[in-house]
């Protein structure tokens, strides 16, 4: 991957030429459409989340937590998306999109096993979550930033999966023989990596530009020029997923620790350690897409 930003349009159009990218989901278009006018409402950004069961639940369920504390509980849409503002609702809205759009379960074929994919995805999310509510170095972003950041890390996984199946098995193969990392193998087959592919996503999908830096960088976070405490911290809740024995993809090896980023994420791994049992339990407690 490349150390700074001025490569982004190489690797924007390396990509889209090789691997076919999904359109945004009709919801996020719909959303940004109607957000994108000044004088919209939340009643009007609720006729859209209405429409979208999922979108709706999750949404009801978020400004229903703890985190919200409201004495009264929340049972309407519209007043959930005042509570919450409209940067919230689309990211929980981004979330429901990408189960709808990539959540749908598949048999295992050869070392891409779905079901462990989104284990490894949604555990790094929820630790994410935690680590991030836990120091002071995120204490102006809300948890759920950084679960949708964790969620979607490896995201550019699935894309090279469903959009080039062959190579990308073999790809796997490969690195499964040679006991090496797959961003390594991915560089020498494809050129790029699944991080770049997510990053690249995120960037055709119009996402905040801490997430698609973040998404690119999580196998390097030192290398990341603009947000590197939310690439590090991205970094190590894939590696306590990995530590969890809930990799993404079957019988790969997990990419290098970096050690520098309990510093940036400004937690000690004594502290780390001691969150553990917390993301373990908020894991078994979560609600899987399957």
């Amino acid at each position: 991957m490349a150390d700074s930003t001025s490569s982004s349009t190489n690797i924007l159009t390396l990509v889209n030429s090789t691997i076919d990218l999904p359109t945004m989901p009709e919801v996020l278009l719909k959303l940004n459409e109607v957000m994108a006018d000044p004088e919209t409402s939340a009643a009007d950004v609720a006729k859209v989340v209405s429409a979208d069961p999922a979108v709706s639940a999750n949404i009801l369920r978020i400004v229903n937590s703890a985190y919200y504390g409201l004495q009264v509980r929340v049972s309407s849409v519209s007043l959930a998306i005042s509570v919450m503002g409209f940067s919230m609702t689309k990211k929980v809205a981004l979330k429901a999109a990408v189960f709808s759009a990539f959540g749908k379960r598949r048999e295992k074929i050869q070392h891409f096993d779905p079901a462990a994919f989104w284990k490894h995805a949604i555990y790094a999310g929820i630790a994410a979550r935690v680590l991030a509510s836990e120091s002071q170095q995120f204490a102006d972003m809300h948890p759920e930033d950084a679960y949708v950041a964790g969620l979607l890390h490896d995201i550019g996984k699935i894309i090279l999966m469903e959009g080039s199946t062959p190579k990308y098995l073999a790809m796997l193969r490969k690195s499964v023989q040679q006991g090496r990392p797959e961003t390594d193998t991915e560089l020498e087959d494809f050129g790029f990596t699944h991080a770049d592919v997510g990053s690249v996503l995120a960037i055709k999908w119009s996402l905040p530009e801490d997430l698609a830096i973040a998404i690119r960088y999580h196998h390097a976070p030192a290398r990341d020029p603009f947000h590197r405490s939310l690439s590090s911290l991205i970094h190590l809740a894939d590696q306590l997923a990995w530590r969890a024995q809930m990799p993404s993809t079957v019988g790969t090896t997990a990419g290098a620790f970096d050690h520098d980023v309990y510093d940036q994420v400004g937690l000690s791994p004594e502290q780390v350690e001691e969150l553990l049992p917390q993301i373990h339990d908020d894991f078994a407690a979560s609600e899987l897409p399957w």
